[in-house]
């Protein structure tokens, strides 16, 4: 059987995009992990049942510049021998500074590359990396500064955990939340602060309008929580939450950042969501955010827009939008569903015809 090696980053961005990748050649192919050491990436790979490798990694920067490419030479080597012992057939990337050497030794060998880029504009490594690929995986409709006959559009795929389903009196249930409508805060692990901010300065707003609120806070969780007893509102705080099919199911409108994968959840589920870009993550939330604007399927206001003075304006005004979001949701879905997949059991079948 051909083995496929995929080599991820060190963040769910990344990371989650392989595994969905990796379950669906799981079937076909010896598909092994390349990763960076990361509990949670440890924990949902031995969970799965997949094979892994612990990689090192080195991101250049211009404190440290001439050792840390000396460290990426070393690496580019070091994958080399790696990748001359476990003798792939395939190497799939998902961006990241962690990709880079390891891609550039899979290209001294031969092999054939394939990386995924996630968000509307290309990453940096996406774009240093396409000369040396063979093909580029989107998620969304957009060649900009990329080769454009490398370019497949597959969407995002989400893992197979995400297709399960759940009533929402069940969740409701589960989590001990009542029957009335919900807003689902999402912050991510470096965007949580501001989005905790707007929505404890409004407790007393989402109170008032009978609202319940369900808030991934990340490391400000215990606080946030405190806040939210003392006001004695509805509502449940997580730092972190694994099955957000779970919350997606009790969810009326969303309140989130605007990480491609968020997005891709939420057009899947047709959730209307307040999209707030994380400003410092080189454009690449707000551009993911503006391309759903542009066709009605979300409402967006650029955190230096926002404020305590104006939130619950902009937040009424996307509520009365919701209800023309759900509708435009209902036609699109930029998640991958089995173009990956056949892709590549095809690419295999011309290389044997090749061979033959």
């Amino acid at each position: 059987m051909e083995k496929i090696i995929i080599i991820t980053g060190p963040t769910g961005g990344h990371f989650f995009p392989g595994l969905a990748i990796g379950e669906r050649l799981k079937n076909h192919f010896k598909v092994k992990f390349f990763i960076p050491q990361r509990e949670f990436i440890l924990k949902i790979l031995k969970n799965k049942k997949f094979d892994y490798k612990i990689i090192p990694s080195v991101k250049v920067n211009k404190k440290n510049f001439f050792l840390s490419v000396f460290r990426v030479f070393y690496l580019v080597i070091f994958s080399v021998q790696l990748f001359r012992r476990e003798k792939p057939s395939l190497v799939i990337g998902t961006g990241s500074y962690v990709c880079i050497p390891f891609i550039l030794g899979a290209k001294i060998l031969n092999k054939k590359i394939i990386i995924h880029e996630q968000n509307y504009i290309p990453s940096k490594t996406t774009r240093f990396l396409a000369p040396f690929v063979n093909f580029i995986f989107l998620s969304f409709p957009n060649y900009e500064k990329l080769p454009k006959k490398k370019c497949i559009i597959t969407g995002f795929p989400l893992i197979s955990d995400f297709y399960k389903t759940y009533s929402k009196e069940e969740i409701l249930k589960d989590l001990g939340l009542e029957k009335k409508e919900t807003v689902l805060i999402i912050g991510g692990s470096q965007g949580a602060r501001f989005l905790n901010n707007i929505v404890v300065n409004h407790l007393e707003y989402f109170k008032a309008k009978n609202f319940q609120i369900i808030l991934i806070a990340g490391k400000e969780k215990e606080s946030v929580e405190k806040v939210i007893i003392e006001k004695n509102l509805s509502g449940k705080v997580y730092n972190f939450f694994y099955e957000m099919n779970k919350l997606y199911a009790v969810a009326d409108y969303v309140i989130s950042r605007a990480g491609a994968g968020t997005i891709a959840e939420l057009t899947m589920k047709k959730i209307p969501a307040f999209l707030i870009p994380y400003p410092y993550a080189g454009n690449h939330q707000k551009k993911n955010a503006e391309y759903l604007c542009k066709i009605g399927c979300a409402f967006m206001v650029e955190e230096r827009k926002i404020n305590d003075k104006n939130f619950i304006f902009l937040f009424e005004e996307f509520v009365k939008k919701s209800q023309e979001i759900r509708e435009n949701l209902k036609k699109i879905d930029i998640t991958e569903k089995e173009v990956i997949e056949n892709f590549i059991l095809d690419l295999f079948k011309k290389n044997e015809k090749r061979d033959n």
